[in-house]
């Protein structure tokens, strides 16, 4: 978004306002008064820790904020960039500058958190409201997708928790060998399990030995019939099915298994298999500290592939290829087959609940494909030529923006498979 020129002027009371193309941004006779009735008019629904304003020019309104709210926080979201040519007292915790949609969405939820979007009150400065009509309209699309995702978070968060709980005890008292990974030059391949997977299975198999191959769990069963090894299995999701994903590492002891202390993961797994803890937070850093425990530092996400790939940029400084993110709905069965998941629901198959209407069931419009996909979206100017889409010419409905699509046959990959992971140690 382009500077906007902004003209200082006095105002009736002798107090210092601004106009922008001759729309006036504050009053033109008192703008300590004009601040004043707008803090009043704040309905306060609930007790919020932050309050973020949007586009308040020269912030008078920060005073009376402070005074009514003197526990919150204040942000703004800026339009303007230039107004800080001019000296006055702003005083914010921090400020957002609008340049797109996407980067601001990125930068408020990275900030904020969840938490933090859902503990805020978000509000326009009235007359910049008038003055940048369509950038407010924007800012105010952003702020409420924040809000769906960040319910949408928690909701879940909510309805796990105790399960959560349950595995984290089982994680401390089962786990029997544990081991972190080294930073390392090699490529770095993440296969998902989206349809787009099965296009590139015979091209994994080729390359193999360049790349370090992380699969996310629902697609290890699909590499393993494959005869293809992956150098990590990584689980983070808390629920009951996920649980199976994973019940073919029992016949495959020595494929090690990066997972978070609330992952569902086999006893039998934990036994044999060496794991790689993730640790999200302070209070997964407090209890592995307390059990002495080595661990990897790791993000939570909504997908396992989003924590997948901040592992994986974390690890490598060479780039970063994925396999089956689709993030859309299937044509035909949602995931590469054999999915452990298929293979069980078609059990259930019969004449009167055939596997075509189970299969149109799964394949109608997915909102949480759609909450990670914009994730990917959204982060994506962070992953540029550095992570890239990889299939063997498979035609995707969407895009991930800055997160490029290729072949097996772009240069970029080629040149990127100098490598031969014989020659690394990954693990310590």
């Amino acid at each position: 978004m382009s500077d906007f020129l902004v003209e200082f002027v006095k105002a009736k009371n002798d107090s210092l306002t601004c106009k922008i193309n001759n729309f006036f941004l504050h009053s033109s006779y008192n703008p300590q008064s004009e601040s004043e009735r707008f803090v009043q008019n704040i309905k306060q629904d609930f007790n919020f820790e932050n309050i973020i304003l949007i586009e308040p020019a020269l912030a008078y309104c920060n005073e009376y904020l402070k005074k009514r709210f003197p526990n919150a926080k204040i942000f703004a979201i800026r339009f303007i960039k230039n107004i800080h040519e001019h000296k006055n007292n702003f005083d914010f915790e921090k400020e957002f500058f609008f340049t797109s949609e996407s980067n601001l969405y990125n930068e408020l939820f990275n900030f904020l958190g969840e938490e933090g979007i859902l503990n805020s009150v978000f509000l326009s400065w009235p007359p910049s409201a008038k003055a940048f009509e369509k950038e407010n309209f924007a800012v105010w699309e952003v702020i409420k997708k924040l809000v769906n995702t960040s319910t949408s978070v928690l909701a879940t968060r909510e309805y796990f928790a105790k399960r959560w709980i349950k595995n984290s005890f089982s994680f401390l008292k089962n786990v029997k060998q544990v081991t972190t990974i080294k930073k390392i030059d090699l490529p770095i391949l993440i296969c998902a399990s989206g349809e787009s997977l099965k296009s590139s299975i015979k091209k994994i198999k080729l390359y193999e030995n360049n790349f370090f191959i992380i699969s996310c769990s629902s697609s290890t069963n699909v590499l393993l019939k494959n005869k293809i090894t992956p150098d990590l299995v990584i689980s983070t999701d808390g629920g009951f099915w996920a649980k199976k994903h994973l019940n073919v590492l029992i016949k495959n002891k020595n494929i090690p298994v990066a997972a978070s202390l609330e992952s569902n993961i086999p006893k039998q797994v934990f036994q044999h298999n060496a794991i790689v803890p993730l640790c999200y937070d302070n209070f997964d850093l407090e209890l592995f500290n307390n059990f002495k425990m080595p661990k990897m530092l790791a993000k939570r996400n909504g997908t396992v592939s989003g924590t997948a790939l901040e592992l994986a940029i974390f690890l490598t400084s060479n780039k970063i290829f994925f396999c089956g993110l689709d993030l859309e709905e299937g044509k035909n069965f949602s995931h590469t087959q054999p999915n452990v998941l298929e293979i069980e629901n078609s059990l259930s198959d019969n004449k009167l609940s055939s596997q075509e209407k189970r299969i149109f069931i799964q394949n109608q419009k997915n909102e949480s494909l759609a909450i990670y996909r914009q994730w990917f979206i959204n982060n994506s100017a962070r992953f540029e030529n550095k992570v890239f889409r990889l299939s063997n010419n498979y035609e995707f409905k969407n895009n991930l923006s800055k997160i490029k699509d290729m072949n097996w046959e772009s240069k970029i990959l080629q040149n990127s498979l100098n490598f031969q992971k014989n020659d690394f140690d990954f693990f310590t």
